[in-house]
Order: C-alpha cells, then sequence, then structure tokens
C-alpha cells in the first residue's frame, strides 16, 4: 500500500489531509510539519440523478437533450469524476451507506422508509455516524434538506437527526416533495391544476401572500410579471396564491389555504438547533415543522449558506436536495430561464424531458451561486454560471443517492430496471470531487466506487481513522478514496462491489400495511402505503383501500396479475422482494471487473402461506419463491449496462469455463457478504438494541427508557410496542456476547490483537460516556479499567492473526 502514497512535485500536502495520506500509507508526517486549518467540507446530495441523467466530460449520458449543468463541468475539472459508482437502489438505503459506512444488511436500511416501517428499518441512533465521527476531529455538522432516515415511528419523532449525532438541521422530514396541490391553494376545488398553478399564460389576477400571518394582495398582469412568465407563475414562484381575473379584495384566500402543501413550492420545514442524546425521547410536540413557501431547492441553498457563514472553525456541510424526486414542478424563471414558458403536464409516469433538465439545472445553478456566496467561486452577470472556482480549504464532493425513477431513465439505460432494482440503472450514479487535495484535477477514476466509501474519505480529510475510532461491533464496508485524489495512479482499491434491496421492517399493524401498487408493468407488494404515494407521486395504480380499478381492492401483487391474467393483460411482473447484486474480480488471471451477479427473489404466487413463518412481511399471503441467479458480462455492452441481451449463462446460452468460474466466485463473494451480517441479526433477536454485539445491563437500562412509548430499537419482538414482552428476551439473554474476545479486543481491526490494541484501549480508560464509542469496554460493564486491561493481555496471548 505504502507505494501508492506519493508526493507529487510542487503539491504540499498540509494539516489533516497529508497526516492521513500519510498513514495510510504506513509513513509517519514530519515532526516539523505545519498544521493548518482543517479542510472544511461541503457534501451535496442529488436526489434520484442516475449517472444517466448528466452530460460531462467523462459522464456522456444524459440522452438526446441533456441537461445545461456548466457548473457541474467546472467543478469536474477542478476535480477528479469518479465513473463507477455504486449506490443502493433506493434514497433510504442510500443515504445510510454514506453516514454509516456500512451496507444496508448491517444498519437495517433495507428499504426505501415509509410510514409503515417500525424504527428497526431506520439509521439507528446508535450508529457511529459520520456527524459524530467528524465531531471526534473538532467538526460542527448539519443536514440542509431531505433527510428520509426514519422518524414516523421513532422515539424522537422528528427531532431524529439531532439523535443522530447533526449539530444543526433544516429541511423537510417527508421521503419527498409532498403531492402537487392541483387545487392551487384552494382556488380550484376541481382540483385540475396538474403542476399547482394556474397555466393560463395571460391571464392577470389578484397575488396574494401571507407574510407575518397577515394577508396581502398584489395585482399581477403580464406587464409586471416575471420575466419569461405569466402572473400566475410568477405569483407562485412569490410564495402567493393566485386568483385569475379578479381585483385584490376578491375570493381572497384564508390562512388554511396558505398550509396547503403544493410539491416543491409550499412545504413544511423542521429546525433543529443542537444534537440530542441518542436516548432522547420526543414528549410529542419537539421538533415540529412550519410551512415554507420559497420553492425547494432555492430554500435549500439559501439555508445552507446562512448556516455556513455563522459557523467558526471546521465544518461540514451536507446540502441535500430533493430535486429531481417525484412529484415533478418547473422551477422559478429566475432561477432558469423558461422563455417558452409552455403548459406542462408534470406528470410523474412519463415525465417530460425539459421539465428533468429544468429541475436538474436549476440544482446545478442552486450549486453554484452557494458557492459564490460563501467565496469560494465566481459568477458571471447572469448570476447562474461560475466564472472560476477557488476553494481553498474546502472539500466538495457532489453526488447522485440513486439511479433515475423510471421512466425518467434516459435512453439508452434501461427504464425497466431504473430506481428500485440492483441493475445498472438503479443503482449507478455520478459523484464529482474537487478541493486542496486533488492531485492533476480534470481527470476521471474508473476504478469501483460504493457509496459507503464516503464514510473514510470524510474522516480521513477530517484527520480521523475510523478503523480505530469506530468499534469493531460496527463493522465497517467502507473503502479509502482519499488515495484516488492525491495519487493519480492509485491502484484499484475496492475489489468487490456491493448492492441490494429489501422489504425493510413492517409494523404488523394492518393500518400500517402497504398496499398494491402498479408503476408501469411492475407490482410492488412492499413499497407505497396510500393512494396518494402511488398514483400522484409515482403515476401508478392503486388497488388498496379507495382503489377506482374495475377489479376492486385486491389485497397482494400476486391477484393483481391473477385479475389482469383473466381480462387478457399477461404483463404484469411482480417486483422481487429481496435483490443482491455484486460485482467483482472472477479470477487471479482476469484484471477486469466486468462480471455483475444479480439475485433476487419473489413470491410464488402458487404456494399460499400455511404458517406465520413464511411471511416475508406482515401482510404476506404467499411464500417466497426459491432465489434465481443472473450473470452479466457489462463489457459486452457499450454502454456498461446489465441487460438481457449480454446475460451469460441463460436458458439458451452457452456457459464458458471463465462464465462458471466467474459466477461460483462472485456467489462464494454474495454467500460471505450475507453471512456476515449474522451475528448482528441474531443478536439484535437476543435483545441487543443499541448495536454492540452484546445483551447486558445497559440494553435493560436502555429498554427502560422506551419502555411504554412505543415502537423502538429496544421493540425485540417487533410487534409495534417497547413493553415487559421485550424485557424478558433481554432478561433471558442476558450476558450473552455475540462477538469472540478476539474479535472485540481488535480495536485496530488489522486482524491481530497487539501492542496497538493495548494503546488504544488504554486512552479510553474511565467510564463509558458515549456507549456508541466505548470499544474499549470488553467485557460490558460500561467502563474501562483494569479488568479490561487483562482481557486484552490475555487475547494478546491467545488470538492469532
Amino acid at each position: 500500500m505504502g507505494t501508492r502514497f506519493k508526493l507529487v512535485a510542487g503539491i504540499a500536502l498540509s494539516g489533516a489531509i497529508g497526516a492521513a495520506a500519510l498513514a495510510a500509507g504506513g509513513l509517519r508526517a514530519p515532526a516539523h510539519a505545519a498544521a493548518p486549518s482543517k479542510p472544511n467540507i461541503i457534501f451535496v446530495i442529488l436526489d434520484d440523478v442516475g449517472i444517466d441523467q448528466l452530460k460531462l466530460k467523462y459522464i456522456q449520458n444524459g440522452g438526446v437533450a441533456p441537461p445545461h449543468t456548466p457548473n457541474l463541468q467546472l467543478i469536474a475539472n477542478k476535480g477528479v469524476t469518479f465513473t463507477n459508482v455504486w449506490a443502493m437502489p433506493e434514497c433510504s438505503p442510500s443515504r445510510a451507506t454514506m453516514f454509516t459506512g456500512r451496507y444496508s444488511l448491517r444498519t437495517g436500511v433495507d428499504a426505501v422508509i415509509t410510514g409503515a416501517h417500525l424504527p428497526q428499518t431506520y439509521m439507528s441512533q446508535f450508529e457511529a455516524t459520520l456527524p459524530r465521527v467528524m465531531a471526534k476531529a473538532g467538526y460542527t455538522s448539519s443536514l440542509i434538506g431531505k433527510y428520509h432516515l426514519g422518524n414516523e415511528e421513532d422515539p424522537a419523532l422528528n427531532c431524529a437527526p439531532a439523535t443522530r449525532g447533526f449539530d444543526f438541521f433544516k429541511g423537510s422530514m417527508n421521503p419527498g416533495p409532498n403531492s402537487v396541490d392541483t387545487t392551487a391553494g384552494g382556488v380550484d376545488p376541481r382540483g385540475n391544476q396538474v403542476c399547482g398553478y394556474f397555466q393560463n399564460q395571460t391571464q392577470p389576477g389578484a397575488c396574494y401572500t401571507m407574510p407575518a400571518d397577515s394577508i396581502r394582495c398584489n395585482y399581477i398582469s403580464t406587464g409586471n410579471a416575471d420575466p419569461n412568465t405569466d402572473p400566475a407563475r410568477t405569483c407562485l414562484q412569490h410564495g402567493g396564491i393566485f386568483v385569475p381575473n379578479v381585483a385584490c379584495g376578491v375570493r381572497q384566500p384564508t390562512a388554511s389555504d396558505f398550509s396547503r402543501t403544493n410539491a416543491y413550492y409550499v412545504w413544511p420545514r423542521t429546525t433543529i438547533t443542537k444534537a440530542l442524546n441518542p436516548l432522547y425521547v420526543n414528549p410529542g410536540n419537539a421538533c415540529g415543522s412550519q410551512i415554507d413557501r420559497r420553492y425547494l431547492t432555492d430554500a435549500q441553498t439559501e439555508d445552507g449558506v446562512s448556516w455556513w457563514k455563522a459557523q467558526h472553525g471546521p465544518r461540514m456541510l451536507t446540502l441535500s436536495f430533493n430535486t429531481i424526486h417525484t412529484p415533478l414542478q418547473k422551477p422559478p424563471t429566475t432561477e432558469v430561464p423558461d422563455p417558452r414558458d409552455a403548459r406542462s403536464t408534470c406528470n410523474n409516469l412519463t415525465p417530460p424531458r425539459d421539465l428533468l433538465n429544468m429541475m436538474i439545472e436549476s440544482a446545478d445553478v442552486q450549486i453554484g451561486r452557494a458557492l459564490a456566496d460563501l467565496g469560494l467561486a465566481t459568477l458571471a452577470p447572469n448570476g447562474r454560471t461560475l466564472t472560476s472556482l477557488h476553494l481553498g480549504n474546502t472539500l466538495l464532493v457532489i453526488l447522485g443517492d440513486n439511479g433515475s425513477q423510471g421512466a425518467a431513465a434516459r435512453a439508452p439505460f434501461n427504464l425497466q430496471r431504473a430506481k428500485g432494482t440492483v441493475y445498472q440503472t438503479g443503482i449507478w450514479v455520478p459523484m464529482i470531487v474537487a478541493g486542496p487535495m486533488v492531485v492533476k484535477p480534470g481527470r476521471a477514476v474508473d476504478d469501483m466506487v460504493n457509496t459507503v466509501d464516503l464514510y473514510k474519505l470524510f474522516g480521513a480529510v477530517g484527520g480521523v481513522n475510523v478503523d480505530t475510532l469506530v468499534p469493531p461491533s460496527h463493522v465497517i464496508d467502507s473503502k479509502p478514496m482519499l488515495p484516488y485524489l492525491i495519487n493519480p495512479n492509485s491502484q484499484p482499491i475496492r475489489h468487490t462491489n456491493f448492492s441490494q434491496l429489501g422489504p425493510g421492517t413492517f409494523s404488523p399493524l394492518p393500518e400500517n400495511r402497504s398496499w398494491p401498487c402498479q408503476i408501469g408493468n411492475l407490482c410492488n407488494d412492499t413499497l407505497v402505503n396510500s393512494k396518494s404515494l402511488c398514483e400522484n407521486d409515482n403515476g401508478g395504480t392503486w388497488y388498496g383501500p379507495g382503489t377506482t380499478q374495475k377489479s376492486g381492492q385486491l389485497g397482494s401483487c400476486c391477484l393483481v396479475k391473477e385479475y389482469w391474467a383473466q381480462h387478457g393483460n399477461s404483463n404484469v411482473a411482480l417486483a422481487p422482494i429481496y435483490q443482491y447484486a455484486v460485482r467483482g474480480k472472477p479470477s487471479k488471471s482476469n484484471n477486469q471487473f466486468q462480471f455483475k451477479l444479480v439475485e433476487l427473489q419473489g413470491l410464488d404466487c402458487s404456494k399460499p402461506i400455511t404458517n406465520a413463518s413464511q411471511k416475508a412481511f406482515p401482510w404476506a399471503t404467499y411464500q417466497l419463491a426459491a432465489p434465481t441467479q443472473e450473470l452479466y458480462d457489462l463489457s459486452l455492452n457499450k454502454n456498461g449496462l446489465d441487460n438481457t441481451t449480454n446475460q451469460l449463462c441463460a436458458p439458451g446460452k452457452v456457459c464458458t469455463k471463465i462464465d462458471k468460474e466467474a459466477l461460483a466466485l462472485l456467489n462464494q463473494d454474495l454467500t460471505k457478504m450475507k453471512n456476515s451480517a449474522n451475528a448482528q441479526k441474531n443478536c439484535r433477536a437476543k435483545g441487543d438494541g443499541n448495536m454492540d454485539l452484546r445483551v447486558n445491563r445497559t440494553d435493560i437500562d436502555n429498554w427502560k427508557v422506551y419502555n411504554g412509548k412505543g415502537p423502538s430499537v429496544y421493540d425485540i419482538n417487533l410487534d409495534g410496542q417497547t413493553d415487559e414482552k421485550d424485557l424478558a428476551i433481554i432478561q433471558a439473554n442476558l450476558g450473552t456476547d455475540c462477538m469472540t474476545l478476539c474479535e472485540r479486543a481488535d480495536l485496530n481491526r488489522d486482524g491481530v490483537v497487539d501492542a496497538d490494541d493495548m494503546t488504544l484501549l488504554n486512552k479510553q480508560k474511565g467510564a463509558c460516556k458515549d456507549q456508541v464509542f466505548c470499544g474499549g469496554d470488553l467485557n460490558g460493564d460500561e467502563k474501562v479499567d483494569s479488568s479490561d486491561v487483562r482481557l486484552m493481555t490475555q487475547a494478546q496471548k491467545t488470538c492469532k492473526k
């Protein structure tokens, strides 16, 4: 490893970056090296922006008419474009990987979080989250924008970001923007305004706003409308409710009309100003929300800039945009000019390309404006395009969180294998990294990277060795990324890539269940729990309560498929319940990573459930089918996609010796990965709620905090309540240690227990004030003392590499 880290002529690796890089290479920083301030960090997440959406120098996608993203291109020119990045297939699982450095099978966040899920599908308050790691290095961390890591059934409710270590949060706690208000603020009770405003183009009218709780009015016509748009859209862009063809004082809306949410333009904003203890329980009225009438992308930029300017010392800003998540709406014309101002369908099932482009372009503009406002770039006179970038001591990372959704995918990417699947269109995302540590900017890295790897990148940039800080009970899947930035000749670091999707852990309550929702020809049993989310936000067909289908209410996708087969449509397919993908190096003689294994497991509609143990989720009425596997050679598709044309060993295709070898080795990798989470799953079922892989008095103490307060991570039997039944399970397994002493004592994760581990243990001596990071507590008594030293000494003698 040491040979990969070279000092390049004219480049000074200083402070935390240089120290981390040298440490990763097995070298020591010179004693006289200067220690300037640690780099600040800006982490930008784009929602549902797969790699197919962009056309940049090293990412030649975007379809026939790609969006215009000059600011992303300028940043890429000054940084490194990562062209081979895998995420998880949906929002919540991907975001959890970024903030924990752990795959979904460890965090439990294996599905997009909805109101039907228990906290076991949330990012746990006991994870060693990125803001907690960065706090150890003196950083203050904020999350601005989308959270979507669990709140509705969490003991902390909307305060959840604070119990996960964020010092500041300002944004929406919803999975995505609320549905479009087709009544346009209650003005059209028929609900015909598909984009949330009157698209009449020329009609003047009264524009009502409500600043400081008092309703005001301005009359808007084509003469005083915003440039390149009409009166109604102008009113919406300024936070108002428009009543066409009337003067002020006529049909004045009430205060309640202003509380109607309207996708990107009217949304509930939650503000949290300090981190909270992981055990915090919300009394029910804390961390509430207020209606914000600023366009989401604009508001998130403004809020991020405001927080940043108020800070002193090292800081990390996560700017988590909602764009381009459905439901879709045009951004303000003050941000993205729209000379045609054409009517739009705002259709989420078949999204108009110009609308998608505008939303991506709005993010590009806002990224530029944010950097300019922070003094890190210079804007052109048009106020939208950057002319120069001067990040100084700031690391900038821009990433898509998962693949594009359905029909939003751009040719030649496969819209049938998009978001929600582990195929390439669903998990292949763009990433750009720029900052002071980038050597030879303007290049690309084609080696495999996973979103979990950001955990170690941010830690290394902040001067934190996460391998020694985070207890071994928290398995870390993250691989180093910093070498790619400081050494243009760095060799591949990751030799296996992984992605997965599951159903999540559901509440058993019937009222919380999801229902069949068919999007395109794919029916899903475990994704959607409301008619609005299915139809309005995803353009789907709803078969749950209140359905308008002739079939009536149907309880499962098996019944949906059967119904349509009886009515002449055999194209309805069932979404898998479990999905896995692994990519790796098939043999020592082959240096390519072109082979990919996909494993899918869905329901067998011919096998009804005969006992509760067969249920993959609480309301399942059919058993799981046997898993099926698909092997792909990505090099056989010029775009690197996994289409049926480049599937290997499929029926009717010859399976070569190399193909069989690749399939066997990737199967080994997949089996090893699945098995690696068994200890954690088994320990949780025995009462380990705080993820330290033991059941002890701490679990009882934590259970007491949540007892009688509904769902929590100490709802061990998953019945939706934290109660005496859960305590009985904990007590029955008290004293269980789900790790060996050798595993627990290897505090630096190097595979051997030695003097270095003893040094780390001695640094933690005393009471465990923070149960997340107290890895030196080998015997689980909530302190690190002489008894732990004796155990470490024993481990040094008996644990062999």
